[in-house]
């Protein structure tokens, strides 16, 4: 069992959460829809903030690609959104999170190379 408790939001309710496949990260939403905040689950850093727009949004659903750094949430407002997290893993990485490892820091090098080449 794990006892971590994360201040995700300020005094606002979340309105979706993720945890991806490894179980070493966290997504949530608050229920404005502005901000996606992604936290580590060992130790519970946030590791990366998202933002969504500026208007008001129920977020309904928050998902972590299985094998790409991507994540995609969906609203209110008849949107998808797709965000890249290359910085949270290499937040984890420099911070010597559990569950991260260099083959991940390779996976996100491979990826910058592949889109500017």
């Amino acid at each position: 069992s794990i006892d971590l408790s994360i201040m995700a939001h300020d005094n606002t309710e979340i309105g979706a959460i993720a945890v991806n496949n490894d179980g070493t990260l966290i997504a949530s939403a608050s229920v404005r829809g502005h901000i996606i905040k992604i936290f580590s689950t060992d130790g519970g850093d946030l590791v990366q903030e998202l933002k969504r727009g500026n208007s008001k949004a129920d977020i309904s659903g928050i998902v972590f690609h299985p094998t790409q750094h991507i994540i995609a949430c969906t609203s209110s407002n008849k949107s998808i959104h797709l965000f890249e997290i290359s910085k949270a893993i290499d937040k984890c990485i420099q911070l010597r999170q559990y569950g991260f490892t260099n083959k991940d820091l390779a996976k996100n090098v491979e990826a910058k190379n592949s889109k500017s080449g």
